[in-house]
């Protein structure tokens, strides 16, 4: 975990956008919310999640409204690979002529690109 001035020396923000960051809830730093006057810590993934907030709107001149969307949407696909994370787990733990029907389902559902009739066209 780093502390507020690691951190913002790592990610190369100043005071203020970091606290931008926090209000807007772009970055949610630990320890701030369950004592009062603690000082807030920070994650591996805040940090990755904060220099990529400051390459959207620095390096790609993305506006403060897409990165909410863009880090909304990074946030369902985490939470989706988490959960099919979870299903794998469960699907295993099951016998194996039941993972054998749960894939032939997931075959038949999902057709190879090739068999879908030309889709991306339409």
């Amino acid at each position: 975990m780093l502390d507020r001035r690691e951190f913002q020396l790592q990610a190369r923000i100043e005071t203020e956008v970091l606290q931008t960051w926090i209000e807007a809830r772009w970055i949610i730093p630990r320890g701030t919310s369950d004592q009062a006057g603690a000082e807030p810590s920070f994650s591996e993934a805040d940090l990755a999640r904060a220099r990529l907030i400051r390459d959207l709107r620095d390096d790609l001149g993305v506006n403060d409204e897409s990165v909410a969307t863009i880090l909304d949407l990074i946030d369902q696909i985490h939470g989706l690979r988490r959960s099919l994370g979870g299903l794998l787990r469960a699907v295993r733990t099951q016998p194996e002529a039941v993972q054998r029907q749960i894939a032939a389902i997931l075959r038949e559902a999902d057709p190879p690109s090739g068999d879908e009739g030309g889709r991306s066209g339409s």
